[in-house]
């Protein structure tokens, strides 16, 4: 997490450990932009046109978005998004001359044929393209069969081509030069943090549905973290599924069996809710009163609790079925997204899906409002539903108090000598305003959200 906000003049020093295979550049182009957008790939390849340069290291940001002619948010979504999907390592540090300072490490995408071994990378594609587009791509990139058939194979081996080399004297001095080659691991990889769930207790649950402890790699543990920060799956609904991808005849898991069975799941009824750290009633008593005093309402804080008890997906699902509508595959995928590459918590999350659903009375996510907001809320660092609260208000107040020195100043005349200089508008999400929804309107969505959180509770 950034410790000040990016500013557009930062220097930044971009960096890429090797040059940029021509599988790569092909994955960029067809399978990666896909999934990240185009801005993504374009400041992909504008940094690593910097860092090429060999006459300069150091680059002032405001020249990056001036040649990429974007805005100072819109960079920031886009550079997340190479985050996420492993393209890009970002640190900062302050410089006591040039302030502070930004190191970019651009990792090397996988190449097309590993793409599509990768079962995240290629779901997350499918997510993005439609079936026959996946398909079309899957078979560009396919190995090609060689044709063996009716042919001997006649190829020399090293040693009757070179013979026996005696490389005893240069085998210190190949090690010397080699060594550096050894350490590169610059590859694009996807990220997760593991510590959210209790892998001993799974593996010793796991063992009575008879489950090899050792199946439980890395691999699969970041499976199994990722359904439980998406999904809002439990330990015990994880090895459940685990244990229903496992062949009772050979003891191995299918990985895409796997993925078929959480996506299902997430589908039907939840029978259990996630578990959740509960505070003491006096600590939440305290904290509603704190709450209220600043002049929210009851129905706020209800909000509060609601966005705190559910993980985003069942929210989403929530908030739609009380808006008479349905979460379609392109909100699946933003929020899939949001929830996997976003620093922002679920109740955060949760509070923004609020936001644009309910106070800005939106029919859908938009892609492009929702990123803008994520990004705004992931530098001011909103750690809670009531931070997100909170900052929507103030950021109201503000906009109201512009608002009226702008119909000031326009009452007051302009002096037509002192003509106003221009400057760059950076997007702003507060910008997105819609007509409010009707009280008639609201009060019904109140209604059916408090009946749907009523019969979570019960369950």
């Amino acid at each position: 997490m950034e410790n000040k906000e990016l500013k557009p003049k930062d220097v930044y020093r971009p960096i890429k450990a090797r040059p940029l295979t021509s599988g790569g550049e092909q994955a960029l182009y067809y399978l990666y932009q896909p999934i990240t957008g185009s801005d993504a790939i374009a400041v992909y390849f504008t940094l690593l046109g910097d860092g090429e340069d060999p006459k300069q290291a150091d680059y002032l940001h405001i020249d990056a978005l001036n040649a990429l002619d974007m805005g100072l948010p819109r960079f920031i979504a886009a550079r997340k998004r190479l985050e996420g999907i492993g393209l890009l390592k970002v640190y900062v540090k302050d410089d006591p001359d040039l302030g502070q300072s930004y190191l970019y490490e651009l990792l090397e995408p996988a190449a097309p044929s590993e793409f599509f071994q990768e079962e995240t990378l290629a779901l997350l594609l499918l997510h993005k393209v439609s079936e026959f587009k996946f398909k079309q791509l899957a078979q560009r990139f396919a190995p090609k069969a060689v044709e063996r058939q009716g042919y001997q194979e006649v190829t020399s081996r090293f040693a009757q081509v070179y013979g026996q080399l005696d490389v005893t004297s240069e085998v210190a001095l190949v090690e010397a030069e080699t060594g550096a080659y050894q350490e590169v691991t610059d590859e694009a990889t996807l990220k997760v943090d593991l510590s959210g769930l209790d892998w001993q207790f799974m593996q010793d649950f796991g063992e009575k549905k008879y489950i090899d402890p050792a199946l439980y790699t890395k691999e699969l543990r970041e499976k199994l973290t990722f359904y439980h920060e998406f999904f809002g799956y439990t330990e015990l609904e994880l090895v459940e599924l685990v244990a229903q991808a496992v062949s009772l005849e050979t003891g191995e898991l299918s990985y895409k069996e796997l993925e078929k069975l959480a996506q299902a799941k997430s589908q039907l009824p939840k029978e259990q809710k996630a578990e959740t750290t509960k505070e003491a009633p006096e600590q939440a008593l305290r904290r509603k009163n704190a709450f209220l005093s600043q002049g929210y309402t009851e129905e706020d804080w209800q909000a509060v609790e609601a966005a705190e008890a559910y993980p985003p997906m069942k929210y989403l699902q929530a908030l739609k079925k009380a808006k008479r509508s349905f979460v379609t595959k392109n909100e699946e995928w933003l929020l899939k997204d949001l929830v996997e590459k976003s620093p922002l918590p679920n109740p955060v999350i949760n509070q923004l899906l609020n936001y644009v659903l309910v106070d800005q009375n939106k029919s859908d996510l938009n892609a492009r409002l929702v990123n803008t907001i994520a990004t705004d809320w992931s530098e001011k660092q909103l750690k809670t539903a009531i931070d997100a609260i909170q900052y929507v208000r103030q950021r109201k107040i503000e906009q109201k108090e512009q608002q009226t020195q702008k119909q000031t100043k326009q009452k007051q005349g302009t002096n037509r000598y002192n003509r106003p200089q221009k400057q760059e508008t950076l997007e702003d999400w507060t910008k997105y305003t819609v007509k409010p929804a009707d009280p008639a309107l609201e009060a019904e969505l109140d209604r059916q959200l408090k009946e749907f959180y009523q019969e979570e509770g019960d369950k």
